[in-house]
């Protein structure tokens, strides 16, 4: 009897120190994809009270191996947000929406206007200059964060004045 339990208590102390190293892998497995996608400089463009819409913007670093695309955004207080990208077409600037964002393997995506941004559609109410919008950003490599953007005006507009359509 005696022998059985000390094998029990070996197979137990065993399974729970493994399990122990499991959880300390798969914690520094998915805090080394968090550092590996970082965010800097998010912001929201200030707008009337009334807008139908924002823009959001930041930069993404993929400090990985792999590329890594933005699959998605989400906010509190909003009917949806979609990744969009301005283009030139038919000689006109046009945002046409993305089905997702790619980030080059040791590089990054500026989202800034006129260029790659996130739209924020329908707004339950329009935040004002000075508020923070957490928007949470869903990658293709498992990894989702949430980003506080502070609401501010554009630091430049762009210089040129094409007509934008959706």
């Amino acid at each position: 009897m005696f022998n059985k339990t000390k094998k029990l208590v070996l197979a137990t102390t065993t399974l729970i120190t493994l399990n122990s190293a499991i959880a300390m892998e798969h914690h520094h497995m998915n805090q080394t994809i968090a550092e590996k996608v970082m965010i800097n400089n998010p912001w929201v463009r200030s707008a009337p009270p009334n807008t139908p819409m924002l823009g959001a913007f930041m930069e993404i670093h993929n400090n990985s191996n792999q590329a890594v695309k933005l699959l998605s955004a989400d906010s509190k207080g909003y009917k949806r947000l979609e990744l969009h990208k301005t283009q030139y077409e038919d000689g006109m600037m046009k945002m046409v929406k993305q089905d997702f964002m790619p980030i080059p393997a040791h590089g990054k995506l500026t989202l800034k206007p006129g260029s790659w941004h996130i739209m924020l559609i329908a707004p339950e109410s329009v935040p004002r200059e000075g508020d923070t919008v957490m928007i949470d950003l869903v990658f293709d490599n498992g990894l989702s964060k949430t980003v506080h953007a502070p609401v501010r005006k554009a630091k430049k507009m762009m210089g040129n004045h094409h007509h934008m359509m959706h």
